[in-house]
């Protein structure tokens, strides 16, 4: 822990030359853009995109969902898809994502988005525009289409933009690659249509205040938090025991737990708090599992006497499709939530009459 601590200073010591340059690429190619130089172009469907300025999760895909879900109340079930980089996938180009598709053939998080939401058209492409071209040609009853991290695709110009700001990570306090966290320069903040602050437990004063003082106030500022959601056992997707926080930590479960996502230590925190975690192993993001993980969680589960192995939703799209055998496998479904909705649906309806040329429908 100490020598992470002294590494930590490091990188952020020596790191300000690096960060310079990188900063300097960076506003170098916003230019370009801005200017025309390098062409920037709508999308073949009307596009809600979505983006942070810091590497790791700010909690797009949960807001990928409930923007899906959102939209589709005022233009239709089926009326949404949801276009993807396919981030960690070992295949290129344009492809459909299907409940049945794998990460390694369309990246985790849209198989994920697959399977939480089968009635929506969901694919995956680099490009962001011919990917648009494609589902506009294949998929002619969408009306609009959610990209998720897209923001720094200035290639499309998007009809309505919305970045991610982590509450427990404020952007004002941060810095650029490699001294800090930030992929982009803090500036592009004033480019998003809205703002939305994501894992807030409760709203503590002003939103705009606190996460984002120079945003325009003429542009909305929204809160969001996560909400878990019981256990479901893999594969199957059937209920399962979710642990008992108020049985004493000695007759609880015992159980491995498994995550390779941004900052896994707040799920099995969180898991603490109802099982024995017996073992943790943590994973970079997006990183596949190989067969010897398998194996060895196997190992683990039969040598430890553990009841289970548990793991997130992001996570669970990396394992073996018929499950590990000898092995319960369990994953934490969450879902996000909007901390004044009546609001962000009033503003989201406004965007979508203005933006098409069809009547919006009815709530």
């Amino acid at each position: 822990m100490f020598r992470r601590g002294i590494q930590h200073v490091l990188v952020r010591t020596l790191g300000w030359l690096p960060a310079l340059l990188y900063g300097l690429g960076v506003r170098v190619r916003h230019r370009l853009y801005d200017a025309g130089i390098l062409p920037s172009k709508e999308g073949a469907l009307p596009t809600l995109v979505l983006g942070n300025l810091t590497v790791g999760g700010t909690g797009k895909t949960p807001l990928t969902e409930r923007l899906v879900l959102d939209l589709e109340e005022v233009v239709g079930k089926g009326a949404v898809g949801i276009l993807s980089r396919g981030y960690g996938r070992d295949t290129s180009g344009f492809q459909w994502v299907t409940p049945q598709s794998t990460s390694a053939q369309a990246g985790d998080e849209p198989v994920m988005l697959a399977r939480k939401l089968p009635h929506a058209a969901v694919a995956v492409s680099e490009d962001r525009l011919e990917g648009l071209q494609r589902m506009r040609a294949e998929c002619p009853e969408l009306k609009w289409v959610v990209c998720d991290d897209a923001f720094q695709h200035r290639a499309l110009k998007p009809t309505v933009s919305m970045l991610l700001i982590d509450s427990t990570q404020p952007i004002a306090s941060d810095r650029l690659l490699p001294a800090g966290r930030l992929r982009d320069v803090p500036e592009r903040v004033l480019a998003a249509d809205a703002i939305i602050v994501t894992r807030l437990d409760d709203v503590h004063g002003d939103l705009r205040t606190t996460y984002a003082p120079a945003f325009p106030s003429s542009k909305p500022i929204f809160g969001t938090h996560m909400e878990t959601d019981p256990l479901l056992a893999w594969p199957g997707d059937t209920p399962c025991a979710n642990g008992d926080e108020n049985a004493s930590p000695d007759r609880r479960e015992r159980i491995l737990a498994v995550a390779g996502i941004s900052r896994p230590e707040r799920f099995m925190d969180r898991l603490a708090g109802r099982f024995q975690v017996v073992r943790r192993e943590a994973f970079s993001d997006h990183q596949a599992f190989t067969t010897n993980d398998f194996k060895r969680w196997k190992r683990i589960v039969d040598a430890d006497r553990l009841h289970a192995l548990v793991t997130t939703e992001k996570d669970v799209v990396r394992m073996p499709m018929e499950g590990i055998p000898g092995v319960s496998i369990r994953y934490e479904p969450m879902h996000a939530e909007w901390q004044e909705p009546l609001e962000l649906k009033g503003w989201l309806r406004k965007q979508i009459e203005r933006h098409t040329d069809f009547p919006a429908g009815t709530s």
